[in-house]
């Protein structure tokens, strides 16, 4: 199985690597005269606004139609705006069917998305820069209220202008098993001395490995950033290539702990999740998503407390940990002015509090406006993996979108998925694999 994927992922990144060859300049069309006082129009007719969205889960979904419903029976009614959502499988299922609909001449006019895909469909001049929507006196928004990094996010394109907004956030965090650590008289380790510590006793307690990181290739870009190595730029830079020596050093130190059998690497299972809710690990990092299968997992017969805690961080190190999103995108090449501003109606309202709220009414998702995280509401309501996530989000990062003459940030990001494959299933030697991940990019 990891033999296929490697192939796959390989075969992947060479499609990819070649369409970068054939980069193209966006039209700018979606930008034009745009200005914060004329983007503003007079909505001549009834409009209907197609919302694709990749939410498969039954309960967010529920949410989610929930939030449109009432936009549809109280701001959509008194505009003549109605909100057409309709569900377009998982993320990759979206992202393709946008992409062949962008082709096709027949895009949604919003859509879920996240930055590299956004990315992509800035090359065929089909996002419309919501600068001047954000920035209107009547129905703009007030970003001193988000967490920067999303701001960052949604601005750090390779084209100038904010070209999406956050929705659904998460950051990672550390699962551990209550019910166990004080049984046996364990504290959750805070820095990753006392992780590797803690592994260790783990391990002897039990006879096995005491967890991991789900994603190799979240492990590999958090240590890069905690470590001040850097992963890349926003315009895509290898920032641990020109400290090459110090990012073998910290992967080799992660690698030595799974060497000596304290931690592993997920494996056969894909996601600790699984093995955790079966008590076979004791503590893990993940998404904060994870924390919605967790008790669905959690056999009757076995049950226990469990919870969770800020990643680990370094202590001559710079806090940082991952953060992930899906994100919401306007699209046209039409130039249609009523049919735009009827969708920024609409995404205006997805930016407000309320929906804010409502979003992170679920187990995992983080509110990216401060308001709501400091709000008695969300605080009295959050879930585990919510309150160590709000405790990360001012040194949260995210992965950038960006395309560079030779590589995209998706290609990337799957090589050093295949790179940290290879280190922590196969033993690889680290120098080896990212000195040949540093050659295939050039």
């Amino acid at each position: 199985m990891k033999k296929w994927l490697c192939v796959l992922l390989t075969l992947c990144m060479v499609l990819t690597l070649a369409a970068c060859g054939e980069k193209t300049t966006p039209s700018g069309d979606n930008k034009g005269d745009a200005t914060a006082e004329n983007v503003e129009v007079e909505l001549t007719k009834p409009i209907t606004i197609t919302f694709w969205h990749g939410i498969v889960q039954e309960n967010m979904q529920k949410t989610l139609y929930e939030i449109v419903d009432t936009f549809n029976n109280g701001i959509g009614k008194e505009m003549g705006i109605t909100v057409d959502c309709q569900a377009k499988g998982e993320m990759s299922d979206l992202e393709n069917a946008v992409t062949a609909a962008i082709k096709a001449g027949n895009m949604p006019n919003v859509t879920m998305s996240e930055a590299a895909s956004v990315t992509d469909w800035l090359q065929g001049g089909s996002v419309v820069d919501l600068t001047p929507y954000i920035e209107n006196a009547n129905h703009g928004l007030n970003l001193d209220d988000y967490y920067d990094i999303y701001i960052e996010d949604s601005s750090s394109y390779p084209v100038a202008g904010f070209y999406s907004l956050p929705l659904y956030v998460a950051c990672e965090v550390m699962y551990y098993n209550v019910d166990f650590f004080n049984a046996n008289g364990l504290s959750v380790p805070t820095t990753w001395t006392e992780f590797e510590e803690t592994a260790a006793k783990i391990a002897e307690i039990t006879g096995k490995p005491a967890g991991g990181w789900d994603e190799g290739v979240k492990c590999f870009s958090t240590l890069m950033e905690q470590k001040g190595i850097g992963y890349t730029t926003r315009d895509g830079k290898l920032l641990f290539a020109d400290k090459l020596d110090e990012a073998v050093d910290v992967i080799s130190w992660y690698q030595s702990m799974v060497e000596r059998g304290i931690i592993r690497a997920p494996g056969e299972d894909f996601f600790f999740s699984g093995p955790f809710a079966n008590q076979q690990v004791q503590m893990y990092i993940s998404s904060g998503n994870e924390g919605e299968f967790i008790n669905m997992k959690i056999p009757e017969s076995a049950p226990f407390e469990w919870s969770c805690a800020p990643i680990p961080q370094f202590e001559d190190g710079t806090k940082a940990d991952y953060a992930e999103g899906f994100l919401l995108s306007m699209l046209d090449n039409s130039g249609d002015l009523e049919t735009r501003w009827a969708s920024w109606i609409f995404m205006q309202y997805m930016q407000s509090y309320d929906v804010c709220q409502k979003i992170n009414s679920g187990e995992s998702r983080l509110p990216f406006l401060k308001s709501v995280a400091a709000s008695k509401e969300f605080l009295d309501n959050a879930a585990p993996a919510q309150l160590a996530g709000v405790e990360q989000q001012d040194f949260a990062y995210t992965y950038p979108g960006f395309e560079t003459d030779t590589y995209t940030a998706s290609g990337l990001h799957d090589y050093v998925v295949i790179a940290m494959d290879n280190i922590l299933n196969n033993d690889a030697d680290v120098r080896t694999e990212l000195e040949s991940l540093i050659d295939r990019l050039k």
